[in-house]
């Protein structure tokens, strides 16, 4: 066995597991926390430390409100705006190699067609002007490698194919851009080497299966091309083993890979292997209860240093006896949260550390090693420092058929819980529940927040949503139904073809565990969720119209066999994957009639009670018709529904005006539907681009808000479109 796998043995250490804490008592005020502190712009969002260590960078809003960059001294606290666009948010930034040089991006209104630019912040260079490294309308750009070290850096676009990236070497000096590899064949996941070179690519296989290739003996691996030629196997992947098997980095000499490895392991493992050779392979660490949530390698040795598994909060497994100390040292700080190190200067001898809470939004330290101690910097919500927030509880239950599935109850603050001398007497898995503080003393009303992808998972950590409803006096139960990553792949592949079945059971099993268990009243539970969660809601309410109170749907799909027609070019590398989680094609009848079984659409006669559809109007991924068709045939039934479309938004809602109108329609609908609290609300009154289609109070005429400049969609909205959280 190998010493690391030894050395993991040695040292476990639980973050955010200390000693169970009394649960405090109740505010009882009344006073609601405003929408404006959980869902305004956050002054410290992306925040990033340099290379050297000496700047900390973040997006923030400016006086005028739109998202820019702005620099922090580490050493002097000076703070400096580095970014001047006047209308449109920067999406994201990163620090390069090249001191003072910085890229970032910005999408057109939520379509996720990247714009991607250089921008030199050296005080020899203002006003700060960026440079266009790709601006090409319908191009997605995105750094595909970044080693924080070169002159270099890659990109790649799909400036040929909208299906396949080319890959590009940006030179950050002379802004020029050279073909490295000219791509026609492979739409999935690209490995670079720490020197930029193109190591490993993949396709997927008619059966599922993962291809993965490496560079031929005859390649020029300066000038690569997609053809046969210059490829070939490395290793093939079944479908059942490849979402927990992915390349994740290389050795420093690049002469070995680390992977996650999911062959002969349900919750997967850390391996390493020669570079070609993976017969060789290594196992580093094999996941105890979750899969392996992230690896923490140092930044020029890359040598493994820790790992983060994660099921009901994250637990941190250390590696390398030189970080022992800091890492302790960073548990200690904060015993009742997470520490997360999310950058580290090149020398090693800085940190930039969060925490992961429930109860308090993200708060960054900056850790000097040599002093063995963290500075506080800031709080990315500082204004709703002193504020009551609920805290999530995570459990386990049973679906009807035993498969055991994680979920997380919130509840609301002011709820009184049962203590475990309140059930003596019952089963011992009872008096548990209590002791965890899942319990209230009486039923509550009750949202059930269903998570996107579906291959994505709920997680312990602060979220506005979560602490808005638990404000307004909801309780919040989100289930990691089958389907959903994290607990190893027989959880992740037991959805496959279940997409408004069992997954859907799932959601109702974990509704009745709360009915039972005294946590929800069965007449007072709504059901809400974006994106794939969006699509569970509208099962919900079309195929068991009498179980929910209300449902909110936020760009979600209801007719399965238009979601896969209508897919982003540029996912079509993983069309046959979507196929299998859907468990049938549009292409075949057979496939074509199991789609339509499982999609709302054709059941929307069967809505009974209220619903709020929201959707942007640029969704790449969920076109904004999949809610204009399932709007439209409430209305040819007569059914009252209210649809809200955002006009300059995508698969989701980023721009904070259109936040908190997003915030402001929930939580008024939930209002009225469950008779919780809300605070006042009307339309126009951020400034937001909403745009009311469809009223279920007036559902004559669309009412348009009249401080929006978004001008009403053509009718029938069928030529807009939008996007939210991966599917």
């Amino acid at each position: 066995m190998s010493g690391l796998l030894l050395l993991f043995g040695t040292l476990f250490i639980v973050a955010g597991a200390a000693p169970s804490t009394p649960i405090p008592v109740p505010d009882r005020n009344g006073n609601l926390i405003p929408r404006e502190l959980l869902f305004g712009d956050s002054k410290f969002a992306h925040v990033m430390l340099s290379p050297d260590g000496h700047t900390i960078g973040y997006l923030a809003p400016d006086e005028n409100g739109v998202r820019q960059i702005f620099t922090r001294c580490v050493t002097c606290s000076h703070t400096e705006k580095i970014s001047f666009d006047g209308q449109n948010n920067i999406a994201s930034f990163e620090f390069t190699g090249v001191p003072g040089v910085i890229l970032f991006t910005q999408d057109n209104d939520g379509d996720e067609n990247h714009r991607l630019y250089k921008l030199n912040i050296t005080r020899a260079s203002p006003p700060h002007r960026p440079v266009p490294i790709s601006d090409r309308p319908g191009v997605k750009a995105a750094v595909f490698k970044n080693n924080m070290r070169d002159r270099r850096v890659l990109v790649g676009l799909n400036d040929e194919n909208p299906v396949f990236h080319n890959v590009y070497a940006f030179d950050l000096y002379t802004d020029e851009l050279s073909l490295i590899f000219h791509n026609k064949r492979f739409p999935a996941r690209m490995m670079f080497d720490n020197d930029l070179n193109l190591r490993i690519v993949s396709e997927l296989s008619d059966d599922g299966s993962v291809v993965y290739y490496k560079p031929s003996p005859k390649a020029n691996p300066k000038k690569l091309t997609s053809g046969k030629e210059d490829w070939v196997e490395y290793m093939r992947v079944s479908s059942e083993d490849a979402p927990l098997t992915d390349p994740i980095a290389f050795s420093a000499d690049n002469e070995k890979v680390y992977w996650k490895w999911g062959l002969d392991s349900d919750l997967g493992q850390l391996v390493v292997h020669d570079f070609g050779r993976p017969e060789t392979n290594q196992v580093l660490y094999s996941a105890q209860k979750a899969e392996i949530a992230s690896l923490f390698l140092h930044p020029t040795e890359k040598t493994v240093l820790a790992l983060t598994e994660y099921y009901h909060k994250p637990e941190i497994f250390v590696a390398n006896q030189t970080i022992i100390e800091d890492m302790q040292y960073l548990v200690n700080l904060r015993p009742a949260d997470s520490p997360m190190v999310v950058g580290v200067s090149r020398d090693f001898h800085t940190w930039l550390v969060t925490y992961l809470s429930d109860d308090k939004p993200f708060e960054f330290y900056l850790y000097r090693r040599w002093q063995k101690k963290a500075e506080y910097l800031f709080s990315s919500r500082s204004e709703l420092s002193g504020r009551r927030l609920s805290k999530m509880v995570g459990f386990e239950f049973r679906a009807r058929d035993g498969l055991r599935l994680q979920a997380y109850l919130t509840l609301p603050p002011t709820a009184e819980r049962k203590f475990p001398a309140d059930v003596n007497g019952s089963d011992p898995q009872v008096v548990e529940y209590a002791r965890m503080g899942l319990l209230p003393e009486r039923p509550q009303k009750m949202v059930l927040l269903v998570h996107g992808g579906p291959h994505m998972r709920d997680m312990f950590e602060f979220s506005s949503l979560n602490a808005l409803l638990a404000d307004r006096g909801y309780a919040v139960l989100q289930v990691n139904f089958r389907g959903s990553t994290g607990f190893g792949k027989k959880l992740r592949n037991a959805g496959n073809g279940e997409w408004g079945r069992r997954m859907q059971y799932d959601l109702l099993d974990g509704v009745e565990f709360a009915i039972r268990h005294g946590i929800a009243d069965r007449r007072q539970i709504a059901v809400m969720g974006g994106s794939y969660g969006g699509y569970a809601t509208l099962v919900a309410m079309s195929f068991t119209p009498e179980v929910f109170a209300c449902g909110v749907d936020i760009v979600g799909p209801s007719n399965l066999i238009t979601l896969l027609e209508t897919m982003p070019p540029y996912w079509m590398g993983m069309y046959n994957e979507m196929v299998k989680s859907l468990g049938a094609d549009k292409d075949d009848d057979a496939g074509r009639q199991s789609l339509r079984s499982r999609s709302p659409l054709y059941y929307a006669s069967q809505v009974k009670r209220p619903l709020l559809v929201l959707h942007g109007a640029n969704d790449p991924r969920v076109k904004q018709a999949e809610s204009d068709q399932f709007v439209d045939e409430l209305k040819k039934n007569h059914i009252p529904v209210t649809y809200v479309l955002f006009g300059d938004e995508g698969h989701g809602f980023s721009k904070p005006q259109n936040t908190l109108a997003f915030a402001g329609f929930v939580e008024n609908f939930l209002g009225k539907c469950l008779n919780g609290a809300s605070e006042p609300f009307s339309l126009g009154q951020y400034n937001s681009s909403a745009t009311v289609i469809a009223d279920a109070s007036r559902p004559e005429e669309p009412r348009v808000s009249t401080t929006t400049t978004t001008t009403l969609p053509p009718s029938r909205f069928m030529g807009q479109r939008r996007a939210y959280a991966p599917f």
